[in-house]
């Protein structure tokens, strides 16, 4: 599985799995997040295990099994993470497929959780919470706060009603947060049910992976929805009261310029050679196998931009979406994503390629201003990778995969956090052997990785770190240096599998000697806005809302 390369360039990356105890452990699922509340990012895989981060010493719950793992054995598909009563502590939602339409399913009673921390990496059910009473096939979930009144909201993804035996497909959930651990179904008053032909514009769609962000900067936070089967993405724009209107095909978000589901020549000739039909797809199923969206304002432009990761493959041609970097034109632009194919540039190993990009995200990898991007490709045999592109200056992208100092194959779920707190961004990242050949397989045992950044301190590049405290999700922190306006948004969720990062805002401030102006606006009704300036680089700092900058260290 890991391969150190013979690099030139001293590696990016060191490996920590061994060190740290996550070596060894199984998991396609990962996520750094702060259970104890003591500042570092603590690792769940696999909703299996949680090891908890204690200055350097990585911990192992004895009785990680007793609350995460089901009796029978089955896992939630989907793991998130969100303070959903207010007291300071992560709760946990679980989200299960559950397919009561199958007469083989076996129901072990399980359904979507919600568990209230307490704190120390530990977790309690939430009787009756309001997710869980529908049974429906769930694969991903955010939280957000929908409505601006401060107590967190959970949308929830679901699937095909029969897996392939059909496209009729659950709705997906909008529920609000009561503020108590309990959320009510708001889907149909939120203007969220759809209709139950997907090739209607409003049809149903088999959700694979949620984001949520401020897409057209007017403080409210709207609903990224990603379709598989290739089928339209959906972008719920928050009207405000309470109601979402789709405005994706306005803005380019539900699928590339090319409806026209051609097969070439050479692949139906392949197809009828194995005496099997295909046939041109409408244009309804000419889309996007979308599984992850990672929002950034990778630009510096102050508005959020999004790369869309795709499975696709060679013999699909248009009738299938490839993965594609979304820049958001602005309000002079229209609000619209321009797409640009040929800023990533990808580089495959024959002809007959597959692209399986399940994950991705924005990371700065040596703190220079500029956000780089992380490619978790998995599910194919043809060496499917983790890839890393850095951003020039000026907006181009340069591979630097085999810089990364360790080859990762089939790459799963990655979060991204500090989990050393030294001002650098670090890889938490799952595998899996789907698809694999036998050999393959043979050659591999799975293990979950935990990989420190290296780069960053050998730059002599600044940093900033802050950490709202409260209800944050969906907060914007600007900050100006260096002659740089950079944004980030705070996420309680950003696409497949409940994939998210550590919530903490990271900056890389290049050869900025001084931070100019930090400007924090609040997901609250109010729109609070509080600024601060000439703030000191390379340091982690906290902020309640109302109250001042507090440096830790």
């Amino acid at each position: 599985m890991l391969a150190v390369l013979g690099f030139q360039d001293p590696p990016l990356f060191e490996d920590w799995s061994e060190r740290t105890g996550i070596k060894g452990i199984e998991g396609a699922r990962v996520a750094f997040a702060d259970l104890d509340g003591d500042g570092r990012p603590d690792a769940v895989i696999e909703a299996t295990r949680v090891l908890l981060n204690r200055d350097g010493k990585w911990i192992r719950r004895a009785a990680d099994a007793e609350f995460l793992v089901t009796p029978g054995g089955r896992r939630p598909q989907a793991v998130q993470f969100g303070d959903v009563n207010n007291d300071g502590k992560l709760d946990l939602a679980f989200c299960f497929m559950t397919d009561l339409k199958n007469p083989d399913f076996k129901d072990d009673g399980r359904r979507n959780e919600i568990w209230i921390g307490d704190g120390k990496g530990g977790f309690m059910p939430v009787k009756d919470s309001g997710i869980g009473a529908q049974g429906e096939m769930s694969v991903t979930a955010c939280f957000f706060d929908y409505d601006r009144d401060g107590v967190l909201d959970l949308f929830v993804g679901n699937w095909y009603e029969r897996p392939f035996k059909g496209h009729e497909c659950f709705p997906s959930r909008l529920f609000r947060g009561r503020g108590n651990g309990s959320f009510e179904d708001v889907t149909e008053k939120a203007g969220l049910m759809g209709v139950a032909d997907a090739s209607q514009r409003e049809g149903r769609r088999p959700v694979f992976g949620v984001t949520h962000t401020d897409w057209n900067n007017d403080g409210l936070q709207d609903l990224l929805v990603l379709a598989y089967g290739r089928q339209w993405n959906v972008l719920w724009r928050n009207n405000g009261n309470g109601t979402f209107t789709d405005v994706a095909a306005g803005t380019t978000f539900d699928g590339d310029a090319d409806r026209s589901g051609k097969y070439s020549d050479e692949v139906k000739k392949i197809f009828r050679e194995r005496k099997q039909d295909i046939e041109d797809e409408q244009e309804w199923r000419s889309n996007g196998n979308t599984f992850d969206c990672a929002v950034a304002d990778f630009d510096n432009d102050g508005d959020m931009d999004c790369f869309l990761a795709e499975i696709a493959h060679w013999w699909a041609g248009p009738s299938s979406d490839r993965s594609m970097l979304l820049v958001n034109q602005g309000a002079a632009g229209g609000l619209l994503f321009k797409r640009e194919p040929e800023r990533i540039t990808r580089v495959h190993s024959g002809p007959r390629w597959n692209e399986g990009d399940l994950h991705a995200g924005w990371l700065d990898v040596d703190n220079d201003g500029w956000l780089d991007l992380l490619i978790a490709s998995s599910d194919y045999p043809d060496l499917q990778v983790l890839k890393l592109y850095h951003q020039e200056p000026g907006g181009a992208f340069v591979e630097w995969t085999d810089r990364l100092g360790f080859t990762w194959m089939n790459a799963s779920q990655i979060s991204l956090g500090d989990f050393d707190r030294d001002g650098a961004t670090d890889i938490l990242i799952g595998t899996n052997n789907m698809r694999l050949n036998a050999e393959q397989i043979a050659s591999r045992p799975l293990s979950a990785g935990l990989f420190r950044n290296a780069l960053a301190g050998r730059t002599g590049n600044g940093f900033f770190n802050l950490r709202l405290k409260g209800q944050a999700v969906g907060a914007r922190v600007t900050l100006m240096a260096g002659g740089l306006r950079q944004t980030r948004e705070v996420y309680g969720g950003l696409g497949h599998a409940g994939h998210r990062d550590d919530t903490d805002c990271r900056f890389g401030l290049g050869k900025a000697t001084i931070i100019d102006k930090i400007e924090v606006r609040w997901p609250d009704a109010a729109g609070t806005v509080q600024t601060f300036e000439k703030t000191r680089i390379n340091g982690f700092y906290t902020l309640e809302k109302g109250r001042e900058l507090e440096r830790l260290r």
